[in-house]
């Protein structure tokens, strides 16, 4: 089996908004006819419907597609309404949202401040578990005050948070209507068809093979990019499951599939063929994250999550990953994100000889998913070259992710692949620092970082780029001198796209709502 890309075609995309406007066959058309009908790949089954409770690329595929946010992400990082025709921040801690007055859920409900101020109050609440929640609100807890009669929701943080407004552009921030919000194991299961508030419905799911949804009739709430969408709107998208990428490449050029992605040696059979537009990007990144929880390895243990780091060549696991395509990187955000970290001199230095006094003995339980499968494979034998009991464990995308964002005990180094839904620095850091996903945050390492979480939390604070810049700054050198993670790899990736059919990417998000046939 080849390797699996860490995103399917939800996922990060090209440093500029553009349009992957392809030239081959369709599934459901022949030269000079026309379809209704785009298939898509996913590297795995969603592990939920429930847009709150996303939490792995294939989710943040699916979600945007059901439930719409009250913003969207457009060209160059800007924001355009969803539910919300205007927006307004009076601070970091105080915002107010107009919605619009002719959305509605799927079974006919309008959606009012009121509905708008249920799903997102769901959304903030610590106890819901949401892996977003720390990309929108940071630490603070936020109180939503709808008013039908004036068609607004008034937001007040705990603490200021200057990502807020980005944040109600993700995935999780999704507004799942009442029926929804009634029966959260249906929601979870995609039963619930008046859960949706977005362009579609799941009209049938079958595990391991492919989702069918359709487009509602009468939907009208699209968002008014600055570029205007080309084509019109699919009436129903299969979504199909391929967890091998030559498998995928086949489909793709038999026209059973319409739009897909490739990370390795297949993406050469569409290589100078005028049927498929290729776009390749290289947002993406990948590191290893160390579990610092009570009865770990790497707990209260600096100087052997600093063995593993001279222990790990990042090049050599770019080129297996990557087919030699990916490139080092210096901390755990993309080197095209603001404020990355471009020092070199806070990165552990590779020795071998000093890994292995290190880690000779050490038992390590090694955990990631099967879409860097080789990469996995890598880190285990390096470090059993240098003297260390190592287990690992390869599991699909759902139950890798599933695993490592429920903390506790049972894994000791995670090779984390990361899609940055917010295109921040921030993004990342919260991987590494802050909450812990167990307590409603994305800190997969356990540990808090005190130091490095403040640093974090005044950047979010600061207005003038520069102050924002040094915060982070200080915040990347604070988790690197303590290695709470190790840097890898960017992951390139290219998306391929059939003739007479258009999805559009927003920066480093590629939205998979936005997909239209153009023929």
């Amino acid at each position: 089996m080849s390797q699996r890309s860490l995103i399917t075609v939800s996922v990060f995309a090209a440093a500029t908004a553009l349009v992957l406007t392809g030239c081959g066959g369709s599934a459901n058309s022949t030269a000079g006819s026309s379809t209704d009908t785009v298939n898509m790949s996913l590297s795995t089954d969603p592990s939920s419907f429930d847009p709150t409770l996303a939490r792995s690329a294939d989710d943040y595929t699916v979600a945007p597609m059901l439930f719409d946010t009250v913003l969207r992400k457009d060209d160059g990082g800007a924001l355009v309404g969803g539910l919300a025709t205007k927006w307004d921040a009076k601070d970091a801690s105080n915002y107010s949202l107009q919605i619009r007055n002719d959305a509605k859920c799927a079974d006919g409900t309008p959606i009012t401040p009121t509905i708008v101020a249920a799903s997102l109050t769901r959304f903030a609440a610590p106890a819901t578990g949401s892996s977003g929640r720390s990309l929108a609100f940071g630490s603070s807890s936020a109180t939503f005050t709808p008013d039908d009669k004036a068609g607004t929701v008034t937001v007040k943080l705990s603490k200021g948070w200057s990502d807020f407004l980005t944040g109600l552009s993700i995935p999780q921030a999704g507004i799942v209507c009442p029926a929804g919000l009634a029966d959260l194991k249906g929601l979870a299961i995609g039963s619930v068809k008046a859960a949706f508030s977005g362009p579609y419905s799941l009209t049938s799911s079958q595990s391991g093979s492919s989702y069918s949804l359709a487009l509602r009739d009468g939907y009208d709430a699209w968002p008014k990019f600055a570029k205007p969408l080309s084509g019109v709107p699919a009436k129903n998208v299969v979504l199909r499951p391929i967890t091998d990428y030559s498998t995928l490449a086949t489909q793709l050029q038999a026209g059973s599939l319409d739009v897909g992605v490739l990370v390795d040696e297949n993406v050469d059979r569409f290589t100078n063929n005028d049927h498929f537009r290729l776009t390749s990007t290289s947002n993406n990144t990948t590191y290893l994250v160390f579990n610092e929880r009570p009865g770990t390895a790497f707990a209260d243990h600096p100087e052997l999550r600093k063995a593993v780091a001279q222990a790990i060549d990042p090049t050599a696991f770019s080129n297996i990953v990557s087919n030699s395509q990916g490139k080092k990187i210096l901390s755990v955000g993309s080197p095209q994100i603001a404020c990355v970290n471009t020092d070199t001199s806070l990165l552990t230095a590779t020795d071998a000889g000093a890994a292995a006094k290190a880690l000779n003995g050490a038992k390590i339980r090694i955990v990631g998913t099967t879409l860097l499968t080789k990469g996995n494979e890598y880190i285990a034998e390096v470090l059993r070259k240098a003297g260390a009991n190592v287990t690992l464990s390869s599991l699909d995308n759902a139950n890798w992710s599933s695993l490592t964002s429920k903390g506790g005990t049972d894994w000791d180094i995670n090779v984390q692949g990361d899609n940055n839904l917010m295109g921040t620095i921030p993004s990342s850091l919260l991987r590494v620092m802050g909450p812990a996903a167990e307590n409603g945050g994305r800190n997969k390492t356990g540990v808090v970082n005190d130091e490095g979480y403040a640093a974090l939390s005044a950047g979010m604070n600061a207005v003038d780029k520069d102050q924002r810049c040094a915060a982070f700054q200080a915040a990347q050198a604070s988790f690197l001198k303590r290695v709470d993670a190790v840097p890898l790899s960017t992951l390139p990736i290219t998306v391929v796209t059939a003739k007479g059919f258009s999805i559009r990417a927003f920066g480093d998000y590629l939205d998979a709502a936005t997909l239209r046939i153009t023929q």
